[in-house]
């Protein structure tokens, strides 16, 4: 893992701690392996981080509400639509099945914005926090 993404992760575990509080799963089974939710304590607003890849942070939001206005080029997002108790896009794959455990998500359409840098991530941060 290079410098950038161990350093952008820091700063979105520091932000989660200051500003969201978590959320805990309904299964205990989903317990913050691969995924942790967390909720605004400004707008409420859940947020999914999956902090465990190598090349960048995945932010899982409810849509539309927890998307900004506008996404920086560089962030990549990829609608999920809800099947059932899980979501695919419109190729196909699904999403994190864990955030299935979470009432904050179940049944609504959801996006995964996919970011490299710590702007990016704060472009949406700040944008769930109100």
């Amino acid at each position: 893992m290079s410098t950038v993404i161990a350093d952008l992760k820091d700063a979105v575990r520091a932000t989660l701690r200051a500003d969201f509080e978590p959320i805990p799963s309904v299964r205990a089974n989903s317990g913050k392996v691969h995924l942790e939710v967390w909720r605004s304590r400004g707008k409420r607003r859940a947020v999914g981080v999956e902090l465990g890849h190598d090349t960048q942070v995945n932010f899982w939001v409810v849509r539309p509400f927890g998307l900004p206005k506008t996404l920086p080029a560089s962030v990549e997002r990829v609608d999920k639509q809800p099947k059932g108790r899980l979501w695919t896009d419109a190729e196909g794959k699904g999403a994190n099945s864990n955030l299935s455990a979470y009432e904050e998500f179940r049944g609504n359409p959801i996006a995964r914005l996919e970011v490299r840098s710590i702007e990016d991530a704060h472009v949406i941060l700040d944008h769930l926090r109100g």
